[in-house]
């Protein structure tokens, strides 16, 4: 460097002199070189911004004429999609309703400026016509020409995905947008008319005037049919077909900002030449004189530079052995430093970002970031920001001011990566908040949002909550597996979501119930029509390994502030009604009543009574006797209940069966009656059977098989004397594993009797597929058989059918002597009713036999 200065130093002035006379025409050049490139590269950025404009100005009109377009559709289906449209314009024409009261007339080309309105049957018939307001006799075959019938036929076609047809056609010499929808009924309750809907048709006439107009809509200028006869620049053309496949093209004025620029541009530059010229001539005298200075300058920069090295290795060993990254900032916040564990965290390039902003980095208020750098620093700043893979990465910084001599530098500090932590945090507080199954809201979210709903209601407004049950569910797990019934249960939830708006909300509370609260229903009519659509969702088929599943659904329905002041509140009294719902037959909905509760707590009171019942013994087992048609002789009985009530007196077996049945408390009361009355037929005739009813819900739930073999084993009765009813509705509710069951049962040597027989819709394969010994005729069919002859021929053709299958048949109800001589004379095989005796107490009917078997003995 010495060398160097001292050989400037010796310059004279003439080599001064030379080295700028030599150097200065080589700027020159370079800078001409420069000034000529650039010139080009403006001239090249005019055309391409010639260009671009063209490009966009092509695309603008294209989207023009397609927005357009997609706003007729919108409005000619929410006309025709429309019930009172349907009612009063499809199959008929109202004119005061469509064209007076402006429903279907002058409105739509004073709103929207339609030109003309149609109506077209489905022979082709225009039916009705408004040509710009006015009502006129105009046959739109006619007025439209060629290309209609297209419309209407895809109009038809798009029916099918509830859409309309759209199209170019041509009217009154000009291009003209037409769309057409089917008219339908809406969905409204409107009586829908047998055969095809009339057509609504809406026409645009697209003349100069309404092309100008929606050219400077999209700032395209002076759009205009190209009739052909003027010289169109650059391509400025779209070209669109009319239905009838002939092409109508379209053009506009050209606008060329590139041109413009040139004009503004060129001139400028050559100025700017000029002064650079100047000043570059300027430049190189100073540059002389600041050689020497740079020279003692430079053995400084040597020395600080080595330092500054070793500083900085020191410093780049300390950030790469940190497990954050390591960042600094200037005093404006710009980033002069970032370790490299920054790539191997964030994915980015160091060198991208210094220079750069540090918000640009983060994604936080940039207001928050300037107040806590100017803080203490005290709590790191939790903040996050937009990986190289674009995920959103979370960081928490922290910082020290650098300050020389009191002067604020900038900030340096480190980066520690929280990514996981946060997203843990937040999957817990989702979790916390939503069911992991379906992703809705759970019930804490179902509470939060309740109590916000209800606490904002006003004296106007109102809310309503859906309590949601499905309907024939257990059934898919029991049969399918849990799998079929999680996915069930998922694609339920999407039903649901589709049936709500806004901030409305639905949640699953488990199982397979499901709430929904609605705060835009202001009307009973509207929540029903609600009600029935989530109904009819739930109730489409679900498909499962190419299986369909069928379910349903019942809604309770509660009212805020009519039913409920507060969240749980409201919440119990919909699922009152969602109980009331199930009791009325299911797949239905129900409005909450205050009846509701009363019969509530009367029936928690009736079950507690019964629970109280089977606790202390209240009841007992009675005995119908059975009767052989031969001799009548009898040959068994059938135990059935009664309920001795502390208050009601006794019960007779239909005023409490139901609840038990409801409440699952048949199963022990059944068990009960199961070994009472094999311990009490064990004391009878050897001959004797004794008959017991059995409930669906024995068949499904518990060991039934071991209870009975208990039951035999202890009371010592022999399996052939004891008799199984089961009803025939009963059968219908089950699946194969009854079979099973009942095959399982008929092992051990028991009988079984389809109890009941002919009131159910069960086939007759289930005589055949099931392993029964004797029918049952109701005694419905029995008393009415002598009032009828259509009665008799059924109970006949029944017992002719026991007979045929080689089953025993019982006639149950036998009230009359004419009932008993018919039955005896249609060779019914045996008998029971109140004709030949009541049910009686295990007594009763032990003094009834012991009175009975001497009778029969003397008649042997």
């Amino acid at each position: 460097m010495s060398a160097s200065r001292s050989l400037t130093d010796n310059l004279d002035p003439n080599a001064k002199s030379a080295f700028a006379r030599r150097t200065l025409p080589g700027i020159a050049c370079l800078l001409a070189a420069a000034l000529l490139a650039a010139a080009v590269a403006v001239i090249q950025i005019a055309s391409t911004i010639d260009s671009d404009a063209l490009v966009r100005e092509r695309f603008l009109t294209g989207k023009a004429f397609e927005a357009h377009q997609r706003g007729m559709s919108r409005h000619v289906a929410d006309n025709a999609f429309w019930g009172d449209a349907y009612a009063n314009l499809s199959s008929r024409v109202n004119l005061n309703w469509a064209y007076e009261q402006e429903n279907l007339g002058p409105s739509l080309y004073q709103d929207f400026g339609y030109d003309a309105v149609f109506v077209i049957d489905p022979d082709g018939k225009t039916t009705y016509s408004v040509i710009r307001g006015e009502l006129v006799q105009v046959d739109a075959q006619q007025w439209l020409k060629n290309g209609l019938k297209t419309l209407l036929i895809d109009a038809r076609i798009a029916l099918e995905d509830d859409e309309t047809s759209a199209g170019i056609l041509t009217a009154e010499g000009h291009p003209a947008m037409a769309t057409a929808a089917v008219m339908t009924t809406g969905g409204s309750d409107i009586e829908e008319q047998p055969g095809p809907a009339s057509v609504l048709v809406f026409v645009d006439l697209m003349d100069p005037e309404w092309l100008l107009d929606l050219g400077e809509a999209y700032t395209v200028e002076g759009l205009r049919v190209d009739r052909g006869n003027e010289h169109i620049e650059g391509a400025a053309q779209v070209e669109l077909n009319r239905l009838d496949g002939s092409p109508v093209r379209f053009t506009w004025s050209v606008s060329q900002p590139g041109a413009s620029l040139l004009w503004i541009t060129l001139p400028v530059l050559g100025a700017v030449t000029l002064g650079l010229s100047l000043l570059a001539w300027l430049l190189l005298c100073q540059a002389l004189k600041t050689v020497r200075i740079m020279d003692a300058s430079y053995r400084r920069l040597v020395i600080s530079r080595t330092a500054l090295a070793a500083s900085e290795e020191r410093f780049r060993d300390v950030a790469e052995a940190a497990s954050d990254w390591i960042w600094e900032t200037d005093q404006h916040v710009h980033l002069t430093y970032l370790s490299a564990r920054f790539e191997e965290i964030t994915g980015h390039v160091p060198a991208t970002w210094i220079g750069r902003p540090l918000i640009d980095l983060l994604v936080t208020d940039h207001a928050a970031l300037q107040e806590w750098l100017s803080g203490k620093h005290n709590v790191p700043l939790r903040c996050s920001y937009h990986a190289a893979d674009g995920c959103v990465r979370y960081c928490r910084l922290s910082a020290r001011e650098i300050h020389d001599g009191g002067r604020l530098l900038g900030y340096r500090g480190t980066a520690s990566d929280v990514t996981e932590e946060t997203k843990a945090q937040a999957r817990v507080q989702y979790l916390s908040q939503h069911d992991a199954l379906t992703g809705l809201p759970n019930r804490n979210r179902l509470r939060d949002y309740l109590e916000s709903k209800v606490n904002s209601l006003t004296t106007a407004s109102r809310l309503t909550v859906l309590y949601i049950d499905l309907d024939r569910f257990k059934p898919v797990n029991d049969t399918l597996g849990h799998g079929a019934g999680d996915e069930v249960l998922i694609g339920v939830a999407n039903r649901l979501k589709q049936c709500i708006r806004g901030d409305d909300l639905v949640a699953r509370l488990g199982g397979d119930e499901f709430v929904m609260v609605m705060s835009r229903l202001q009307h009973n009519e509207d929540i029903e029509a609600l009600c029935a659509r989530v109904v009819g969702a739930i109730s489409e088929p679900f498909s499962y390994e190419d299986k369909q599943i069928h379910i349903g659904a019942s809604v309770g329905i509660a009212l805020a502030p009519t039913d409920a002041s507060q969240a749980s509140e409201l919440l119990r009294c919909a699922d009152i009604a969602l109980y009331q719902a199930k009791a009325d037959g299911r797949g239905t909905w129900c409005f909450y009543g205050i009846e509701m509760d009363k019969r509530l707590h009367e029936r928690r009171s009736q079950e507690d009574e019964l629970r109280q019942a089977i606790a202390e013994g209240q009841f007992e087992a009675y005995y119908q006797p059975r009767y052989l048609s031969e001799d009548m002789r009898i040959n068994g009985a059938e135990a059935l209940l009664r309920w001795h009530h502390p208050s009601r007196g006794l019960l007779l077996p239909e005023q409490f069966i139901p609840l038990a049945e409801e409440t699952g408390l048949i199963v022990p009361l059944g068990e009960w009656v199961l070994r009472e009355a094999c311990f009490e037929a064990a004391n009878w005739s050897d001959d004797l059977v004794v008959s017991v009813n059995l409930s669906p819900l024995q068949l499904r739930i518990g060991d039934l098989y071991q209870v009975i073999l208990s039951a035999l084993g202890d009371s010592g009765l022999p399996a052939n004397r004891l008799e199984l009813e089961i009803t025939e509705t009963a059968l219908l509710q089950e699946n194969e594993s009854t079979l099973d069951v009942l095959n399982r049962l008929k092992s051990l040597g028991l009988r079984l009797a389809m109890d009941d027989f002919g009131t159910g819709y069960s086939s007759l394969s289930n005589l055949r597929n099931y392993p029964f010994d004797m029918i049952k005729i109701d005694g419905s069919f029995i008393a009415g058989m002598s009032l009828s002859v259509e009665n008799h021929s059924i109970v006949k053709a029944l017992i002719d059918l026991g007979r045929g299958l080689r089953m025993r048949v019982t006639a149950e109800g036998v009230e009359t002597l004419e009932q008993l001589n018919l039955l005896l004379a249609d060779g019914c095989s045996e008998l029971q009713g109140f004709h030949m005796s009541h049910p009686l107490p295990a007594k009763e009917l032990s003094a009834l036999l012991s009175k009975a078997r001497p009778a029969d003995e003397a008649d042997q």
